[in-house]
């Protein structure tokens, strides 16, 4: 198909027809396979998009059976294929209200009903939620995607906080009320030891800052200025300006936040800013 994408005339129905079959791995590589036609021919979406009622279906009755033993993961019932289905319903709910709404209630089943304290069941949620965000979903079930990247955020695991805080920063313009109630995780998470964690969650608080919470969260941006790496302290200060000219919340305050800055920053400081 990659070097003759008309070959699929004669290969579509047999490509629809995979679903049906009982060979786990013959079914796991067919939905791979209609992922892969979907990114090389997109106008097929028509075709395939008539199969998502089976596989609502089918995510449902692995949700509730599994495929067989033998293909759970720590308890979890077949992650593989369930991350396949969720791939491929996302890629056919996007732009497509009709298909979406077919899949709103299972996407909300995998989304209560997988367990959280195996790495098999957060590749399953970080899936859904993924499918979620980029379906035309309700807002119900896009708050409780958000809701699991904030439980993420607890996550001991450096790389699951870190998909997390990246998968937050993907929503937050759509969803900032819903993201503003982890708020206080996120900026947790500037405490982190991990730089590549406090840079993503830096990243974050600078998208959450309205002018509800900019007091709250300067102070939080200027304890973090005080132990920021030399090297970051100056586009840090200069962004923080950019916070206090675009939601000044009283010139005393103002004045003492750019006096805290200098204080902790001012050799460091663009000269632009002093």
């Amino acid at each position: 198909l990659k070097k003759e994408p008309d070959l699929i005339e004669h290969m579509s129905e047999r490509i629809i027809s995979l679903l049906k079959d009982r060979a786990h791995g013959v079914l796991i590589t067919g939905l791979q396979l209609m992922i892969d036609v979907l990114d090389l021919l997109p106008d097929w979406k028509s075709e395939l998009v008539k199969l998502v009622p089976s596989l609502v279906r089918l995510l449902r009755n692995f949700i509730s059976m599994g495929f067989s033993p033998e293909y759970d993961v720590a308890g979890i019932a077949d992650p593989f294929m369930q991350v396949k289905i969720l791939h491929l319903l996302r890629l056919l709910g996007k732009g497509n209200e009709e298909a979406s709404d077919l899949m709103n209630d299972v996407l909300a089943q995998v989304a209560t009903n997988t367990e959280t304290t195996k790495n098999a069941g957060n590749a399953i949620l970080y899936e859904c939620v993924q499918t979620v965000m980029e379906v035309e979903s309700d807002a119900s079930l896009r708050v409780l995607a958000v809701n699991i990247l904030g439980r993420f955020l607890l996550n001991r695991d450096n790389n699951i906080r870190y998909v997390a805080l990246n998968s937050l920063s993907k929503v937050v313009s759509e969803d900032l009320s819903a993201v503003q109630r982890h708020r206080n995780t996120i900026v947790e998470c500037l405490k982190d030891p991990d730089i590549s964690i406090r840079q993503r969650a830096l990243e974050l608080v600078f998208q959450l800052v309205n002018d509800q919470n900019v007091v709250a969260l300067t102070t939080e941006l200027l304890n973090y200025l005080v132990v920021a790496p030399a090297d970051s302290k100056a586009s840090l200060v200069s962004k923080i300006i950019l916070i206090l000219e675009k939601y000044s919340s009283g010139k005393k305050w103002r004045v003492d936040t750019i006096i805290t800055m200098l204080s902790v920053a001012g050799g460091l400081t663009d000269e632009s800013v002093t």
